[in-house]
């Protein structure tokens, strides 16, 4: 599979690790996520795509309850090869 932003064959699965923290002052006091997934990143242009588990996806969702950005969410994703 291609590149989505340049158009690649150079890229590469790897293992990681990721912190995400709520935005907003509101949401301070929730704790942030730690998510383990693999990543896809090509390795011309760093583009990267990555899957959260349902489980951290699900206290995303939770967590940015009633905040109003241009994040969507979408309810069904491809799995990385």
């Amino acid at each position: 599979m291609a590149c989505k932003a340049c158009s690649s064959e150079n890229q590469a699965n790897f293992s990681g690790e990721l912190t995400v923290a709520f935005p907003g002052v509101q949401r301070l006091n929730l704790a942030p996520i730690y998510v383990c997934q693999k990543t896809l990143v090509c390795l011309d242009c760093g583009y990267t795509e990555l899957v959260f588990p349902a489980t951290e996806l699900e206290k995303l969702r939770k967590g940015m309850k009633g905040y109003h950005s241009n994040v969507q969410f979408a309810t069904e994703h491809s799995r990385l090869l």
